[in-house]
């Protein structure tokens, strides 16, 4: 069957492909499983207008940033195995039944299987506030993605109604993507001079005076591993695994969080969930890195609140190692627009790979210091 975007809509509303309109939004290209994002309407006969969030799942072998995965066992293991349609799969398990008050799912009133690689899925259209979010509001963020973490913990009943994919071991979905992006890709990435001597990094490195960030970060990688050891040594919890302000959403008009994006399906050690929360106003450029402490701080007493909300009792510690050691493992080594730094220079490259250089450090003076005193521990 053909992907008939336009086709379903109308049958859906029952008007003519006519009365249908389609517009497209921008999405990142870097997400495997997104084909296309459109706002879809249809004209009724009465003048009334139905409208509809539509997503296109793709199966990653047809993913354009195939090319970039390097050619061999780990690109055949990525196509494998990497769970493209989990968005609609956690949807059906009734997740949205395990939110705590305060966040809920949007409503998913059709899903259309295209083919073997396409699915395309039909929401409810909220009316997402654009915009920065203040530190209160990432702080509620927090406490109720702490109660969601209480609620998941490992042994949970409701987690019983997850789907397969979910059946991992502890710290599996992360530890598929460090060795893989992370170990390999950014492996790569700092040993290759060319990439470190583009214009547009030269210039981020030199202009805030930040020119040992490329050893500090050769010199942290190999303490990756460890870190992921000592975080699938913590208590863990299912968690949402990329909670960041574009997929947990505020909305006009009304007081619930809105819910989107599931990701990272394997249990993670409680915590988790803060890094992309952290750092993702920051990935978006709505949010300077220098207010990376002032957020970090109110986020993570927020979200042992939320913990303790649900009778979940967890060392302070151990949430603390779990959110900044995934924090850096997932993303310290990562932030870096090495794709686009090798292409085309441009003056929004340049400002990009400032924001990115910036980020990088504030995770890194923010990370380090927590994993290298817990890995000294570890080894004592």
């Amino acid at each position: 069957m053909a992907v008939d975007i336009t086709g379903v809509t109308a049958r859906l509303a029952r008007v003519p492909v006519d009365a249908v309109t389609l517009s497209p939004f921008d999405y990142d290209w870097g997400s495997p499983a997104t084909a296309g994002l459109w706002h879809a309407s249809a004209a009724g006969p009465d003048g009334g207008e139905a409208v509809w969030f539509v997503k296109l799942l793709r199966h990653p072998r047809l993913w354009p940033g195939l090319v970039h995965v390097p050619e061999g066992p780990l690109r055949d293991s990525f196509v494998d195995f990497f769970p493209w349609r989990f968005e609609l799969d956690m949807t059906l398990s009734g997740i949205d039944e395990v939110l705590p008050p305060g966040m809920r799912m949007p409503a998913l009133h059709h899903h259309e299987v295209f083919d073997d690689d396409h699915i395309g899925l039909w929401w409810e259209f909220v009316d997402e506030r654009r915009g920065p979010w203040t530190i209160d509001e990432l702080a509620r963020a927090a406490r109720l993605l702490g109660r969601l973490a209480a609620r998941r913990r490992s042994g949970a009943p409701v987690n019983d109604r997850l789907p397969e994919t979910c059946r991992l071991p502890d710290g599996a979905a992360l530890r598929y993507l460090v060795e893989g992006r992370v170990l390999i890709g950014a492996g790569t990435d700092l040993a290759d001079d060319d990439l470190w001597s583009r214009p547009a990094l030269a210039e981020a490195l030199r202009d805030p005076g930040d020119p040992d960030l490329r050893d500090e970060l050769r010199e942290l990688l190999p303490l990756v591993l460890d870190v992921l050891a000592e975080l699938e040594a913590l208590p863990q919890t299912y968690a949402h695994g990329d909670a960041s302000i574009q997929n947990i959403l505020i909305c006009n008009g009304e007081d619930d969080l809105v819910v989107i994006d599931w990701g990272f399906g394997s249990p993670l050690a409680v915590g988790f969930d803060l890094g992309q929360l952290l750092v993702g106003p920051m990935h978006a450029g709505l949010t300077p890195a220098s207010d990376i402490a002032r957020i970090d701080a109110a986020i993570f007493d927020a979200y042992l609140g939320g913990l303790a909300d649900e009778g979940y009792a967890a060392d302070p510690e151990d949430v603390r190692f779990g959110y900044l050691g995934s924090l850096f493992a997932r993303s310290l080594f990562t932030a870096l627009p090495t794709v686009e730094l090798r292409g085309p220079d441009s003056d929004s490259l340049r400002r990009t790979v400032r924001e990115r250089v910036a980020l990088t450090r504030a995770m890194l003076d923010l990370t380090a210091p927590v994993v290298r005193r817990r890995l000294a521990r570890v080894d004592a």
